[in-house]
């Protein structure tokens, strides 16, 4: 008689081939995954890109998650969650994008696309969570919270300890305090990874954002037509970091 694997989080037979990087089984019913083919460690699955059962694995929660997921009260008394951009996450930022006001989104992307293609949502949710980071911001209001922010860095594959920082907040809730909430804990979370400054791409017609930036320190040079490149130091640690840095890196960002 063969021998039939069990998951040994809830006995299911349902172990279904995962990876890369190595051989492991994905439980199918409760998403947990195993290293050996189900006979080895518990994997994290937010440490596995590339995986074709990463959709699976993320339905439920897992450590790295919940080390990294916090609860703030903004000043109006609303209550935003921020945690880890997961891949199952895809289908909320694509719905989003197209809730962006064409400023919004020329801001993030210098373009104004009606929506983002399969390639881009891939890009932007299938990630490392080492040299690209994401946090989601969800507004704690009713039985489902609903995504209304991402902030994201993407390491400097020439210069590792630089990373290229974005925030986008959907419009009705920006100047709520969000942007700063995310960018605070993008630092931190750079900061702890080897991250030393961060990196922002801006139009030269913000002018006043980019004056700002000048006169506090920043270094600001021509990245190509139209666009200013903006780097500024992150906080040592990033955790100490003042309210103004914060404000600074956001006025940069449009936010």
């Amino acid at each position: 008689m063969a021998d039939v694997r069990t998951c040994r989080a809830c006995g299911s037979t349902d172990l279904q081939p995962a990876g890369p990087p190595t051989r492991r089984a994905v439980c199918g019913h409760c998403g947990r995954c195993w290293e050996g083919e189900g006979d080895g460690p518990e994997v994290d699955v937010l440490a596995c890109p590339g995986c074709a059962r990463r959709g699976v694995c993320e339905a439920r929660p897992t450590w790295l998650s919940e080390s990294l997921t916090r609860r703030y009260v903004l000043d109006d008394g609303g209550e935003v969650l921020i945690r880890p951009l997961v891949y199952g996450d895809r289908f909320e930022l694509a719905a989003g994008f197209t809730e962006l006001s064409l400023r919004s989104r020329e801001l993030r992307f210098f373009r104004a696309p009606e929506a983002l293609g399969p390639d881009e949502l891939e890009y932007l949710t299938n990630i490392d969570y080492a040299n690209h980071f994401a946090l989601a911001g969800l507004l704690h209001r009713g039985p489902v919270p609903k995504g209304i922010a991402v902030g994201r860095y993407l390491r400097d594959p020439a210069d590792p300890a630089i990373a290229e920082v974005a925030v986008t907040v959907m419009d009705e809730h920006q100047r709520r305090g969000i942007g700063t909430l995310l960018t605070r804990a993008l630092g931190e979370i750079a900061s702890e990874r080897g991250i030393r400054a961060f990196v922002s791409y801006v139009q030269w017609t913000n002018d006043l954002a980019v004056d700002a930036l000048i006169r506090e320190g920043a270094r600001v040079t021509a990245a190509e037509p139209g666009i200013a490149r903006i780097e500024i130091d992150l906080p040592v640690p990033a955790a100490d970091a003042a309210d103004s840095f914060v404000r600074r890196l956001l006025g940069a960002l449009g936010r």
